[in-house]
């Protein structure tokens, strides 16, 4: 199999895989990769916005802070304050390229942006496109994309290994729709694959997040960390017919707020910052009202607010919430939380290197150290820009390498497969495993059950093995290798920090009240 040569080779095609593409390409050839349609990624479902301190009153040091108090001590401050420092730069790009976002009263001018304000933001600073935000973000970059000669994509290819020469990352081999297998080598590649929500029962991800990027790094030895910080998204949808639709963070910056079954406005109870408060400290405490009061769901509550308010602010929650017959203005509308986003991944430095040469990374797959145990709202998307543009502009600074097909040839084509039927019976058993064991609150014999488990399930997927290739199988096997990388870092982890809550390691667990001054908090 003759392998196709190009400058850059980038897996992934959301915001990070795009942005990166379509810096790289003024410097050489660059080729994406991506599983499905070039427009489907987790970023086109991102209802929020995009953190930036570019209003009146705000200033970086304050965004800057604000993420360092949510990451609870475990943030990368080099990686945060360069974060934060190129978000304005970052936003400016954006425009630049054609994304539309909402503007205030004014001239059109970053300082003329209506900001929003999210949960653990201490200013009004979330750029926001509505509440379809990141379907406006992947709306533009993929129009660049496809209007760049300089970038050839394949859809529907599933890359199933990343290519060594000499130990130096050096392309991959795909799976591509009718096409068949494809090898690819390139200077460098891009890893962009975004997060593993599928390991969960319930997840606000697309059916496209199975960690593909984790296993594909860990097949070549990259070293992969913080797994075990997985955040769970507070406000998900609780209703039989739309399951786990996301209700943006932003209803509450705009004043709703969250009742449980009593109708006792109960985030007086947990925390002072209440409904604001960071996203594990709204969800923990939804998790504990829930069980505590033997109920299903709690209440997101914004009858109080304008019903013209909530269409114009809000209009796709608004269109969503009407199949179901709930009217925002009316209604408490029933939530609960679900897996929203992985803080952990592969680790990089600034410039994006992982810790294999030639290979590099950015977005929801690399840990850049900017999130530290908890995400702050409204820095992915952030994140995967300035991470993207900065590996770009090291990557085509490189020395140019020559890419000798035969010193990269795979080792194999058709990786091990298990039969559908065996797959989506793996696959639901590792999901029931994983939200019991490894959810928003844990113990340690929940976590020892569920390494128990996964390893048992990665040796019935073995012993399986020999069904044609499936991408679906495939898919699973990279969610098992992923789940091991979340029950071992949680395992591991002998504090409550962040996303992490070990009841056992909490002789005062029954006590959740998580305030400002506690070290869970900050």
């Amino acid at each position: 199999m003759s392998p196709e040569r190009y400058d850059y080779l980038v897996i992934g095609s959301g915001l990070a895989g795009l942005t990166f593409a379509l810096h790289a390409q003024e410097h050489g050839s660059v080729c994406v990769l991506t599983k499905a349609e070039l427009f489907e990624s987790n970023t086109s479902y991102a209802q929020g916005g995009i953190a930036a301190a570019v209003g009146e009153s705000d200033s970086w040091e304050l965004h800057e802070e604000d993420t360092l108090i949510a990451g609870a001590g475990l943030c990368n401050p080099d990686a945060v304050r360069f974060l934060v420092q190129q978000a304005p730069r970052a936003i400016e790009w954006l425009i630049s390229i054609g994304a539309q976002f909402d503007q205030a009263v004014g001239p059109d001018t970053l300082r003329q942006l209506d900001l929003g304000r999210e949960g653990g933001h201490s200013r009004h600073r979330i750029v926001h496109h509505a509440d379809r935000t990141g379907w406006e973000i992947e709306r533009a970059v993929t129009a660049a994309v496809r209007a760049c000669d300089r970038i050839t994509f394949y859809e529907n290819a599933f890359a199933t290994e990343l290519l060594l020469d000499q130990g130096e990352c050096r392309g991959a081999v795909a799976r591509i729709g009718e096409l068949g297998w494809r090898s690819f080598v390139a200077r460098a590649v891009f890893l962009a694959t975004g997060g593993c929500g599928r390991a969960y029962q319930h997840t606000t991800n697309p059916r496209i997040a199975t960690g593909d990027g984790i296993a594909l790094a860990d097949a070549i030895g990259a070293q992969i960390c913080h797994m075990e910080f997985m955040q769970f998204h507070p406000t998900t949808l609780s209703h039989p017919q739309l399951r786990n639709f996301l209700i943006t963070e932003a209803t509450r910056g705009e004043g709703a707020i969250l009742r449980n079954h009593l109708g006792t406005r109960f985030m007086y109870d947990y925390d002072d910052r209440l409904e604001l408060a960071p996203r594990d400290v709204v969800a923990r405490a939804i998790d504990a009202e829930i069980k505590r009061l033997g109920t299903w769901c709690v209440y997101l509550d914004m009858t109080h607010l304008s019903p013209r308010q909530i269409q114009h602010d809000f209009p796709t929650i608004c269109q969503q919430l009407e199949k179901v017959d709930i009217q925002p203005h009316k209604d408490w509308i029933p939530v609960v939380p679900a897996q929203h986003y992985s803080c952990g991944g592969l680790v990089t430095d600034l410039n994006g290197q992982t810790s294999v040469p030639g290979l590099w990374a950015a977005g929801e797959v690399a840990c850049t150290g900017v999130h530290g145990a908890n995400r702050l709202a409204s820095n992915s998307l952030l994140e995967a820009l300035v991470f993207a543009e900065a590996a770009s502009r090291a990557v085509t600074a490189r020395p140019s390498i020559d890419a000798r097909a035969s010193a990269v040839a795979p080792r194999w084509i058709d990786p091990p497969c298990v039969s559908e039927s065996d797959a989506i019976r793996i696959r639901r058993s590792l999901q029931l495993s994983m939200t019991e064991g490894a959810g928003i609150v844990r113990t340690h014999a929940g976590l020892r059950a569920t390494q128990q488990k996964v390893q048992s399930l990665l040796d019935e997927y073995a012993a399986h093995a020999g069904a044609p290739f499936s991408t679906y199988s495939r898919e699973t096997y990279n969610l098992l290798v992923t789940a091991q990388y979340v029950v071992q870092g949680a395992i591991d982890r002998q504090q409550n920090v962040g996303l992490h809550y070990n009841t056992d390691l909490d002789s005062s667990a029954a006590r959740l009240r998580v305030g400002r001054g506690s070290d869970e908090s900050r």
